[in-house]
């Protein structure tokens, strides 16, 4: 076993200034995570909390038995709260302030609330005192993708550390993947492992034949094989998304700038596109835009789909 704080990938900056602070004895006692998922920020919080809980070093040694449970999650002093159904309740803050009022059997005290962002005003007026005061050797870990789901009065309280999207070649490292995915995944395990699933993949091919028709069928908007993949907004603006991706490659392949290609997988499909007009590939790619805001404003799809067509066939 080891410190789990030295298998995080791409994050050894911020790891090494707050170990450095604990060694010192000068840490602060609540902070904030904020980043794009899949990226580390809960494995970070939790090799952090190893090395605040350690008995025989501040930075962590990963080899006594506190190491061992914290590594498990298992630890008697450490709490990890994640949204219980939507949001992190009422109920969940009161646990956190009962874990706090019990006689510790000694050491730092460590609560992670992952997805922090899902806390309720309720929930976050509970905590507010305790956040902002937190008991000697207790430890808070928020984690969020941003700043702007959390509270103010949460935020201020909170020493924000954001974490940045891993590089193409630190998910390489970890994760045996095709170059495509490792380019699409934006720098995100989460999102890497989601590409490589079967229902995805196949979502992604549909995606190519389903452009393949919006772009050669005069009577697209009358043909039936697209409709019902798009009656399911979310699946729709993912579909849309990987459309806007084909036609940035194509732009790229455009400008010679081929080392930007990300679907270099699709090869062809980027070629046939690199034909058309500027014109028509900025227009496609702001077409596709608008359509997938326009499904997440709840529009109907195939309305939203139909007016996208018309607005593009002028130019093809």
């Amino acid at each position: 076993m080891a410190r789990l704080v030295d298998f995080i990938l791409g994050h050894q900056g911020i790891i090494k200034k707050m170990v450095d602070s604990f060694e010192a004895g000068k840490p602060g006692q609540t902070f904030l995570f904020v980043g794009p998922s899949g990226v580390g920020k809960k494995t970070t919080a939790l090799g952090l909390a190893q090395a605040l809980m350690c008995p025989q070093s501040r930075s962590g040694c990963g080899k006594c038995p506190s190491c061992f449970r914290a590594a498990q999650g298992q630890h008697e002093n450490l709490k990890i709260i994640q949204p219980n159904g939507a949001n992190i309740k009422i109920e969940q803050a009161k646990e956190v302030l009962e874990f706090l009022s019990l006689k510790s059997l000694g050491g730092n005290r460590v609560i992670i609330f992952d997805q922090a962002q899902t806390m309720n005003a309720q929930t976050a007026n509970a905590l507010l005192k305790t956040l902002e005061e937190p008991p000697e050797g207790t430890f808070f870990f928020l984690i969020a993708p941003s700043v702007a789901g959390i509270m103010p009065t949460i935020r201020s309280r909170s020493r924000i550390v954001q974490f940045k999207p891993l590089s193409m070649e630190e998910l390489g490292k970890r994760v045996k993947a095709p170059t495509w995915a490792l380019k699409s995944a934006g720098g995100s395990f989460e999102k890497l492992a989601q590409l490589q699933e079967g229902p995805e993949l196949e979502l992604r091919q549909k995606s190519v034949d389903i452009l393949n028709v919006f772009l050669k069928d005069d009577d697209f908007i009358v043909n039936d094989m697209w409709r019902g993949e798009f009656k399911d907004r979310a699946q729709g603006q993912r579909l849309l998304s990987y459309w806007a991706g084909f036609f940035k490659d194509a732009i790229f392949l455009q400008e010679n700038a081929k080392a930007q290609i990300v679907s270099i997988d699709q090869a062809p499909l980027i070629k046939t596109l690199a034909e058309s007009s500027r014109q028509m590939l900025l227009k496609l790619t702001q077409g596709a835009f608008q359509a997938e805001q326009a499904l997440s404003a709840n529009r109907d799809p195939q309305l939203v789909m139909e007016e996208y067509f018309i607005s593009t066939k002028e130019l093809r």
